[in-house]
Parts: C-alpha cells; structure tokens; sequence
C-alpha cells in the first residue's frame, strides 16, 4: 500500500562534496616543524649551545646503553667453580654453552672429574637444583645439550685414541680398560645419574657380559656388544659420530674394536679367541 507521508529525504539536496585544495605531503609538514622548532632552539649562540649539549647526551646515554647492552649479551660466559657453584650453574655452563666446548680437551676431562666427584657425594639441595634445571630444559636447550655432549665424547674419545697407537702393546689392555672406566663415569656425570661403584666393579660387570658374548661367539653365533658397552656404541654411531670428521672416526672405530676384543677374551691384534680367561 502506498502512502502519501512525506520521506524524511525530501526536501535534500545532496550538495557536491567540496574540492579541498591539495596541501603539502605529511613529510614535507613534518620537516616543516623540525627545522622551525630548530631555528626556535637555536635563535641564539646560548640556546644553540643547550640544545648540542642535550643532543650529545642523549646520544652519549644511548651509546652506552647500546654498548651495555651487547657487553652482557656477547660476553663470554664465566667459567663457575664446579666444586662451590650451584649445580645448575655448573651443567649450564657445561651443556649449555660453547665456552665449555671452546676448552682444551685436558681441561674439560678435569672439570668432567669434578663434576664426577660433586655428583658422588651429592645434597638435597644439589638435588633440587639438577632437578630444576631438568625441568626447564626445552626446545632449542635439547639441541644445544646434544651438541655439547657429543662434542665432549668426540674430542675426549679421539684424545685417547690418538695415544693409543703410542701405547706399548703390553700395556694396551689395562689402557683400553682405564679409557673404559673413565668415559663410562663421564657419560653418567653429564647424564646427572652417577652410578656409586668401584672402578673393579665396572670392570667385573663389563667382563662378566663378555665372558656370555664369549660362549655365543664359541658356538658359532653372532654376539651382540657387552651391556656395559651398548650405550657407548649407541651414543658414537648414531649420535656422535655426526660430530666426528673423518679421521676422527677411523681412530674411533679402530681403539672401539680393540676394547671390544679385549673384554671378549679375544687377542687384540687377530681377532682370535684367547687360550685363558678373557
């Protein structure tokens, strides 16, 4: 139905919007104002002066915060006392850091044998930091751990087996059996779970699994490495020995396959089983 009700647009005229005339940019304004505020500051030598000053202080404070800043964020990291320092404190630097990685390898084996001795006879309250700072590791943490790990293995591996050749073959046994003994305490000191044992006691549950892998390699099957061996294994083949260049490798492998041999019974050189006991 149609209504002859006026609508509330009658009567409008819609008037053409109005041309505004086009003004300078937004850029030319604004360095429009900073060269008039300028010419105000410095209307005068006295004014002109004041002005520099602050201007050169400001950049002064903002310079050394700068540099401040980069100080804190670059320096290197300070190498904590691994016999008094928080136990978080001494596996952050030694995981978690490349200065620990940048050490000779002599230095890192003696601070890996102080952490040994702090996590043998370790408090509740050493407890609670380790605890803690498991807790936090994540994300790119893993990453960095894993690198660290595996450099200290690599670089503390390929040290002995750089001195291995050099090692008279009488007393290449009780070399590969202390190089045994120590790498184990080690990966169980960066894992933060030693094993309070006797070096003897390593060595009797090492030859206790071989003297089995013996008897399987006597009856014609194939024997897979000691238990106390496997984690070794696992850790240089699959994880470390990204790590490792080339050369590293090839001494790896040749001091792994003798301390194989050696806790097998068998004779280092040949391969062959030995007449006695192993």
């Amino acid at each position: 139905m149609q209504t002859n009700a006026p609508s509330l647009l009658d009567g409008l005229e819609v008037a053409p919007a109005a041309v505004r005339p086009k003004g300078p940019s937004l850029a030319v304004r604004m360095r429009a104002k900073v060269r008039n505020w300028w010419q105000r500051r410095t209307a005068t030598p006295e004014l002109k002066r004041r002005t520099m000053r602050g201007v050169w202080a400001i950049a002064s404070v903002a310079a050394i915060g700068s540099g401040v800043g980069l100080y804190f964020a670059l320096r290197p990291v300070p190498q904590p006392d691994y016999a008094a320092d928080g136990l978080d404190d001494v596996f952050n630097y030694t995981l978690l850091t490349d200065e620990f990685n940048k050490l000779p390898v002599e230095e890192r084996l003696k601070l890996m044998g102080q952490l040994v001795q702090r996590l043998q006879s370790m408090s509740g309250s050493d407890s609670m930091l380790l605890s803690a700072f498991a807790a936090g590791i994540a994300g790119s943490a893993r990453q960095q751990i894993e690198r660290n790990i595996s450099t200290l293995m690599v670089d503390v591996w390929d040290k002995w087996a750089k001195d291995y050749p050099k090692v008279d073959p009488k007393d290449r046994d009780a070399f590969l059996e202390k190089s045994f003994v120590d790498f184990t305490k080690m990966m169980e000191a960066v894992g933060g779970k030693p094993r309070d044992v006797s070096d003897e006691q390593r060595l009797a549950e090492v030859k206790r699994q071989s003297a089995r892998d013996r008897a399987a390699l006597r009856s014609g099957k194939e024997a897979p490495p000691p238990e106390a061996m496997a984690g070794m294994f696992g850790m240089m083949k699959n994880t470390v020995g990204g790590y490792a260049n080339p050369a590293q490798q090839a001494r790896g492998a040749q001091m792994m396959r003798d301390m194989v041999r050696h806790f097998r019974g068998q004779d280092i050189a040949t391969g062959k089983p030995l007449s006695g006991p192993g």
